[in-house]
């Protein structure tokens, strides 16, 4: 429930860009990808849809949710590059899906600069490309204040149907066109800052905004995903809890007190996945791999490494994404 792919068209317009997000081939034939802090080697796996066939054949993965990689900004671009770029990605998406409709299930993207036009083209993808639901950036959900601008978003997928999932991405506003040198970002830990700490920090703050505010109420048949098990709440939920219990003693617990959205199981380790499965349910978490960005194999044994028993681990790796997907296609 959490992959990530490029279509061919998106491709050839990120080849065709002078600036970031776009793709680039140096004299010595290296493929890099600029997104929007620094340039990493480009993997073909983003966009070669027979080897990433073949791949999940061999981990025995039946189905894979494909949406645009949040991180690399492009559908936060301004209004005039991302409203093409983000249509390309949703016909490319759909394209795929129509000839493996037992192997994918396509999320559309949509430009984040022009809310018009994102609530248009989510139209369009849902009713015309049968797309599934959409990817939203994690930005956009760091408080309630900022979180009532999606409220347009959300309207819609109450009316048409269809998953949000909210992922580590940025806004248009807070679009950082500047790279990092690579010798300073290894002495600062640059690395374990922004990858790591800084993604699932955001991710909590995420959580805090839909699963303990009354945001989510109005939107009661709008299922929500928020990767990797929630950021750091499952770790912190008990400091959370005590202090409630002293601030505001007349209250619930915030572990008591979670609305249920989902989280998938994009966070790399058996440890993690456990303590989430305790906070959450195991019916509330779903299997994800972020492939082509990590090993999807090493998702996979961490569900398998986590001590959960095998009813709990087969709701995960597919019990839940199932009934979760029927209930979207039903709408």
């Amino acid at each position: 429930m959490h992959a990530h792919f490029l279509p061919a068209g998106l491709v050839t317009a990120l080849e065709g860009r002078s600036c970031a997000p776009n793709i680039v081939v140096d004299n010595a034939g290296k493929t890099t990808i600029g997104i929007h802090r620094t340039r990493i080697p480009y993997d073909r796996a983003f966009d070669d849809i027979d080897s990433r066939i073949a791949s999940l054949q061999e981990l025995g993965i039946t189905r894979q949710v494909l949406s645009l990689p949040g991180l690399f900004g492009i559908d936060s671009l301004p209004a005039a590059e991302s409203v093409g770029l983000t249509r390309a990605f949703n016909d490319g998406v759909a394209r795929v899906v129509a000839h493996h409709a037992d192997r994918f299930v396509g999320l559309a993207s949509l430009p984040m600069a022009d809310q018009a036009n994102s609530i248009r083209e989510y139209r369009r993808a849902r009713t015309e490309l049968g797309l599934a639901g959409m990817i939203l950036p994690g930005d956009a959900f760091a408080s309630v204040a900022s979180a009532q601008l999606m409220q347009p978003l959300f309207q819609l997928a109450q009316e048409l149907g269809g998953l949000i999932f909210i992922h580590p991405g940025p806004l248009p506003l807070h679009q950082d066109k500047g790279n990092v040198d690579a010798q300073t970002s290894h002495r600062d830990n640059v690395v374990h800052r922004r990858a790591t700490v800084d993604i699932q920090n955001r991710l909590t703050d995420i959580m805090i905004t839909l699963a303990l505010s009354d945001f989510l109420d109005d939107f009661i048949d709008v299922p929500v995903q928020i990767a990797n098990l929630g950021g750091s709440l499952p770790f912190i939920i008990e400091r959370m809890d005590h202090v409630y219990s002293l601030r505001h003693p007349e209250l619930p617990l915030p572990s008591r007190s979670l609305k249920p959205v989902y989280v998938d199981s994009a966070s790399m380790g058996p440890g993690a996945l456990a303590l989430a499965v305790d906070l959450y349910g195991a019916d509330r978490v779903l299997f994800g791999t972020d492939d082509p960005v990590f090993d999807a194999s090493r998702a996979l044994a961490a569900v398998r490494d986590s001590g959960l028993d095998e009813t709990d681990q087969n709701a995960i790796l597919e019990g839940n994404a199932n009934e979760l997907l029927k209930r979207i296609a039903a709408t």
